[in-house]
């Protein structure tokens, strides 16, 4: 009798042992570790010391796995920087198509549309030109002006930058040239395909390319409505 309860006993024992083992977790390996560190982007001090640890146990060199490693960290930075260098180009398209849409084609024509296409500082000479020239179409006549579309996300403080340090001098040496006036549309907020808010700002107006928010009421304009150039006072509303 004895025997077989020690047999029993032997088999529960066995079955208890694979039970546990098939529930213990199986340690990480060195390519898992790897993973996550790239999916979380950065290498702690405590990663590190656990790769070293893992490479060890497997055999590999822990040094030559930390340098990959870094290497690989930084060329997925280097791509995040291009992302967000695609969604900016991507923002400012979605805000001139938006402009472009207060033309009512019946009357407007657009002249040109610029793109800013640029390698190692070589662009087209149309990359510094304001980025919309259009024609107002009226009884025969045609009356150009041009237009810079800046879309700028909720200010943090109460200074609005419209242009980049150069921009404001390149448009009116534009506006000068062409002998037609330039005008700056900036969007405030929202969405660049859906701003908050929305003004015309005239280029010969401007000796700054920041304006203070309470120097924007003259120049905003409903969301909401079309545009009209003026031909006799040369205004764009």
């Amino acid at each position: 009798m004895l025997p077989i309860s020690l047999i029993i006993l032997g088999g529960i024992l066995l079955i208890a042992g694979i039970a546990l083992l098939l529930k213990t977790p199986k340690p990480e390996s060195l390519n898992q570790i790897i993973q996550a560190v790239k999916a979380d982007g950065i290498l702690t001090p405590k990663e590190e010391k656990l790769i070293r640890e893992v490479a060890q146990s497997e055999g590999k060199n822990a040094d030559s796995t930390i340098v990959q490693i870094r290497k690989e960290l930084a060329e997925s930075e280097e791509e995040s920087e291009s992302e967000l260098i695609d969604i900016n180009q991507k923002a400012g398209l979605d805000f001139e198509k938006f402009v472009v849409q207060k033309f009512e084609k019946k009357f407007f024509t657009i002249r040109n549309w610029a793109g800013d296409k640029y390698v190692e500082g070589r662009y087209a000479d149309t990359t510094t030109q304001p980025d919309i020239q259009l024609s107002l179409k009226l009884r025969g006549n045609s009356y150009p002006f041009a237009v810079e579309c800046k879309w700028r996300s909720e200010p943090k403080d109460d200074f609005i930058r419209f242009a980049n340090d150069g921009q404001l001098e390149r448009y009116k040496a534009f506006a000068d040239k062409e002998n037609y006036p330039v005008f700056i549309a900036l969007g405030i907020g929202g969405k660049p395909s859906n701003p908050d808010e929305l003004y015309i700002l005239p280029i010969k107006e401007l000796n700054k390319p920041v304006l203070h928010k309470s120097g924007l009421g003259k120049y905003r304009k409903k969301v909401d409505a079309d545009f009209f150039f003026d031909q006799a006072l040369q205004e764009l509303n």
